[in-house]
């Protein structure tokens, strides 16, 4: 039935009609625009016995409702409190508001605001904002994953201090071990709502803490000091390392390279990691070396390599090396057999020098056209490139090369260069000591093998030796 309500402004008591279902919600007066909540008493039904109340008896912030049902009509009384400053972040609230400006806090219609329990839970994607309430996993106007509240304790140890960062799969936080003389940690937690989006992640969560736990006498990993997983919950708690990464440090510097000596150092230090893990068996690829995974300490010279989310085996059989895997790359620091989901361990090696580029000139790499800009450089003889340099660039760009096997072939040999500060060109057989060209597969002159065995044919599942572009057995092309 049509439900007739009097305006609460004394000076205006004008009669609105309104649905017959708007109790609880805001509105205005059309004539005088004084906002006021529609009482849920509007929605009862008229009482059986002829009454009425004059508007004069109502105070001036209480709107009369007439029920109108035939020959009876029914007043009544309500008071609306109407909150002008935000509950969550404190910005003052516009007359009928439903929302908060500024955080996105939701308004209730009938008490105000949303009585919370603690902080509001902010959501951290850019594109939202909104003030979520305390306990809140997602947030509920964008569905991203919010994080915990700071002073939260894990399994009965783990106190959660600062968000550290935030991602679409999980979080890290600084947290502290109240069960090991209060020592920092980093906790990745991993978030996940569907069941079956949970065992997936939860496999690749596991690896890392596997991968990690591998590398742990390399220095510059981090150390892993345990991994929980309860029910729809995982978490990997690791060393909490002071520093940042090295991507942060350069835009915040107007992204001035850093000097080539310590360049130098510290792909040695990446080089050891990398060599560590393409000799498990089968290998382990890291598939997202960049700045933005490298720390620097606090002491401005030592650095940690940092996620290893990423990193998978290649496989034992060569049906799953040749198997094409998840397409995990970014852009600019990933070759080409990568970006097709046919990664090895070279591709690392394209990484490591697009990440060095990166450091060394302040420009993000572009893939493999960065090798072709390099080589235009280099053989000019009015290049940029300072002299005692060029030999750092020209190890760049063939480790930016397209084709896999104009790449140096491990990153022991990167390693290799980086400590005689020269780029090796020609290796003497072991047989007969005849110079060969530099990652020759056999020996111009007695044939012998140079270099190690490759993965074995796809074609005939035979062996042959890194370098050779072709099976020596069947003919077939190999990457």
């Amino acid at each position: 039935m049509p439900l007739i309500i009097r305006c609460p402004n004394a000076q205006c008591a004008k009669s609105m009609q309104v649905p017959d279902n708007a109790a609880g919600k805001k509105v205005a007066c059309p004539t005088c625009k004084t906002p006021f909540i529609i009482p849920a008493t509007a929605a009862a039904p008229a009482t059986t016995a002829p009454a009425t109340t004059t508007a004069s008896s109502l105070s001036s912030s209480s709107p009369s409702i007439e029920l109108s049902n035939g020959n009876r009509t029914t007043t009544a009384n309500t008071s609306s409190s109407t909150p002008t400053a935000c509950p969550a972040c404190g910005s003052k609230l516009l007359e009928g508001a439903v929302a908060c400006m500024d955080c996105g806090f939701m308004i209730t219609a009938d008490t105000g605001a949303v009585e919370t329990e603690g902080p509001p839970n902010l959501c951290t994607n850019p594109a939202c904002g909104v003030a979520n309430p305390p306990g809140e996993r997602n947030c509920q106007r964008c569905g991203n994953p919010l994080p915990i509240a700071g002073g939260t304790v894990l399994h009965g140890r783990y106190r959660l201090d600062k968000l550290l960062k935030m991602g679409g799969f999980g979080a890290v936080y600084k947290a502290t071990d109240t069960k090991a003389n209060n020592r920092e940690v980093a906790i990745k937690d991993m978030i996940g709502n569907d069941p079956q989006e949970f065992a997936i992640r939860l496999n690749f969560f596991r690896r890392e803490a596997e991968i990690l736990r591998s590398l742990e006498m390399v220095p510059i990993v981090p150390r892993v000091f345990d991994f929980i997983h309860q029910g729809q919950t995982a978490h990997l708690v690791m060393e909490f390392i002071r520093g940042r990464d090295l991507l942060d440090i350069m835009e915040a510097n107007s992204n001035k390279p850093f000097p080539i000596p310590m360049i130098v150092e510290w792909g040695k230090s990446v080089c050891d990691v990398l060599q560590t893990m393409h000799s498990q068996h089968p290998p382990l690829i890291h598939r997202d070396l960049k700045p933005d995974n490298i720390m620097l300490l606090e002491d401005k010279k030592s650095i940690k390599m940092i996620d290893f989310g990423t990193a998978r085996d290649l496989g034992r059989s060569v049906k799953e090396r040749m198997a094409g895997k998840t397409r995990v790359y970014t852009e600019g620091y990933a070759p080409p057999e990568q970006i097709v989901g046919k990664p090895e361990a070279r591709s690392d090696l394209f990484s490591l020098a697009a990440t060095m580029y990166h450091l060394a000139t302040g420009k993000a790499p572009e893939g493999f056209y960065t090798a072709k800009e390099l080589e235009t450089q280099l053989a000019d003889p009015a290049s940029p490139i300072p002299q005692q340099h060029r030999w750092f660039y020209e190890m760049i760009r063939i480790n930016l090369a397209e084709d896999v096997n104009d790449r140096y072939f491990s990153a022991k040999e990167i390693r290799h260069d980086l400590d005689r500060q020269q780029v090796t060109k020609e290796v003497p057989c072991a047989k007969c000591k005849t110079p060969n060209p530099v990652r020759s597969p056999y020996c111009v002159k007695c044939a012998e093998s140079l270099t190690d065995p490759s993965a074995p044919c796809a074609m005939c599942g035979k062996f042959n030796h890194m370098g050779c572009r072709f099976c020596i057995h069947c003919g077939n092309r190999l990457r």
